[in-house]
C-alpha cells in the first residue's frame, strides 16, 4: 500500500475537519497513517502485553478514544480483497461492554472510508450493577468490498492473540493521581500475564528510587508486599505467584510521590 506524504496530509486534514461536535472529544492518532497499524491504542498481544485502554471505575465518568485505520485491501480466505469502507452499528457494536457504557463515532454514522482514520469514543459511566473485573472488548465491524460485506470482530479477528482489555475497578479507585509515577516509570511490564507460578516485572525508571511493592486482590486485601530498590534504566524482578489463588490481582508500586498500578491475572 503506497501513499505519499502529500496524500497523507490531505487525508489527515479532511479527517480532522469532519464532525467537529464529536471530534472535540474523540482524538485520532494520526501516527497510524505512517505506521499502517490498524488500531490505536495498540491491543494487548503476547509480544506487547500492555493493557493500553485507560482503567475505568464504577459510577465514575469514562472516556477513551480508539482510532481505526482502514487500509485499501485485506486478505480474506487467502485472497487480497479491495476495501471500500469499514462500518460499525451506531449502537450495540461493542461486545462484552460494562453496563452503563456507550460509544460515539467520528464520523457520526460510524462508516470509515478506505485509507482514512475513523475514531470511536468509548464513554459513559459504568453502573453499580457491574462487578470489578477485566472486560475483553470486541468491536463488531462490517468490511464493505466489491464482493459484499465481511463481518469481523476487532481486534481478535486481526490476530487471535490480540485483545482490548478494559479494567473496571471499584468506585473511588480512579481518583488517586498516578501522574508522578507514570512519568517516573516510562514502562511497567508483567511477563507472562496471565501468570502461573511466577511473573517477571520489568520497570523502566527515569531515576533510582526505593519502592514498596504490594499485590492486592479485588477486595482490597494486601496478599504480598516487599521493599525494592529500582535502579535508573531497566530493572527486572521475579515475583512468586505460586501462593496466590486463581483470579485477578493488582500490582501496586508505592513511593512518596504516589503509586502506579498494573493488573495481574493468576491462572
Amino acid at each position: 500500500m503506497a501513499m505519499n506524504r502529500t496524500l497523507l496530509l490531505v487525508l489527515l486534514g479532511a479527517l480532522l475537519s469532519t464532525s467537529p461536535l464529536v471530534a472535540q472529544t474523540c482524538q485520532r492518532d494520526s501516527n497510524l497513517l505512517l505506521t499502517k497499524q490498524l488500531l490505536s491504542p495498540a491491543p494487548y498481544s503476547p509480544d506487547s502485553p500492555y493493557y493500553n485502554l485507560k482503567e475505568a471505575c464504577i459510577d465514575e465518568p469514562y472516556n477513551q478514544s480508539v482510532t481505526v485505520f482502514v487500509p485499501d485491501t485485506f486478505v480474506y480466505l487467502g485472497f487480497k480483497v479491495p476495501i471500500q469502507s469499514v462500518s460499525i452499528a451506531t449502537t450495540n457494536a461493542i461486545q462484552n461492554y460494562p453496563a452503563g457504557m456507550t460509544y460515539l463515532c467520528d464520523p457520526p454514522n460510524c462508516v470509515f472510508q478506505s485509507l482514512s482514520l475513523g475514531c470511536i469514543l468509548l464513554n459513559g459511566t459504568p453502573s453499580s450493577s457491574n462487578q470489578p473485573d477485566t472486560f475483553d472488548l470486541g468491536i463488531a465491524v462490517k468490511v464493505k468490498t466489491p464482493l459484499g460485506e465481511v463481518p469481523l470482530v476487532l481486534p481478535r479477528d486481526i490476530d487471535t492473540s490480540y485483545h482490548y482489555y478494559l479494567i473496571l475497578k471499584e468506585k473511588g479507585s480512579c481518583n488517586v493521581s498516578t501522574d508522578a509515577l507514570e512519568g517516573l516509570f516510562s514502562a511497567i511490564q508483567l511477563m507472562p500475564n496471565p501468570a502461573a507460578d511466577r511473573v517477571v516485572m520489568a520497570v523502566h525508571s527515569a531515576q533510582s528510587i526505593a519502592v514498596q511493592l504490594e499485590i492486592v486482590d479485588l477486595s482490597g486485601r494486601v496478599v504480598q508486599q516487599r521493599q525494592m530498590w529500582i535502579a535508573e534504566g531497566e530493572s527486572r524482578f521475579e515475583i512468586d505467584t505460586a501462593p496466590l489463588a486463581s483470579g485477578t490481582y493488582f500490582i501496586v508500586l508505592h513511593t512518596e510521590q504516589g503509586r502506579a498500578v498494573r493488573r495481574l491475572a493468576r491462572m
